[in-house]
């Protein structure tokens, strides 16, 4: 039997007792690891490859592309197309061709193209990461937007999870910030359920 109902009520609980910079985003994600079916956590380490720089590529987002799952299919579509962007532009600064490096996509509107070529032009670094992973966040709630009890809303209260982790160890400050939101929406998210029966 599924749990997702036990999980999705308990996840403010799960990070209730961490401040910020000491976020472990490994904790949380073992606890809802020890909770979910073996094929949905198969789904969660395919997501998670998708956080490691060292495997992303081509090979990587077709796999993410044919998954059964709604989530990963429309986050990783996202995300290629949000990189691929990003190479784009770099090889623009460096005055070179950008295209070998490109993941093949799709003919398709991205409707968030402008937004992110607007943070590009950022020349504060910090600035310009925080916006791309608060654009990101807000993707992530976008597609989940509409799923309350689920493996969608795990997948999404994930990828939050793991950009509080990096602002944590990047700044805590921020960190801190983004894990209070974090919190918040889901606890907020739990209330609209409750309205709702």
């Amino acid at each position: 039997m599924d749990n997702y109902v036990y999980i999705v009520a308990g996840l403010p609980e799960l990070t209730a007792n961490y401040e910020g910079s000491d976020f472990d985003y490994k904790s949380v994600r073992d606890s809802i690891m020890e909770l979910l079916s073996e094929k949905d956590q198969k789904l969660v380490e395919l997501m998670e490859e998708g956080f490691d720089e060292n495997t992303l590529g081509a090979d990587f987002y077709a796999k993410a592309a044919k998954s059964k799952n709604r989530f990963v299919r429309e986050y990783f579509d996202f995300d290629a197309r949000l990189r691929n962007i990003k190479v784009l532009y770099l090889a623009k600064r460096l005055g070179k061709k950008g295209d070998d490096f490109l993941v093949e996509m799709p003919d398709a509107d991205f409707e968030e193209q402008s937004q992110i070529q607007a943070i590009l032009e950022n020349v504060d670094f910090v600035d310009r990461e925080q916006k791309m992973d608060e654009l990101k966040w807000e993707k992530a709630s976008d597609i989940a937007r509409m799923d309350y009890f689920n493996m969608n809303a795990i997948l999404s209260f994930l990828v939050k999870a793991k950009t509080v982790q990096r602002w944590a160890e990047l700044d805590s400050v921020k960190g801190e910030e983004m894990f209070k939101k974090l919190v918040e929406e889901v606890r907020n998210q739990k209330t609209e359920d409750r309205s709702k029966n």
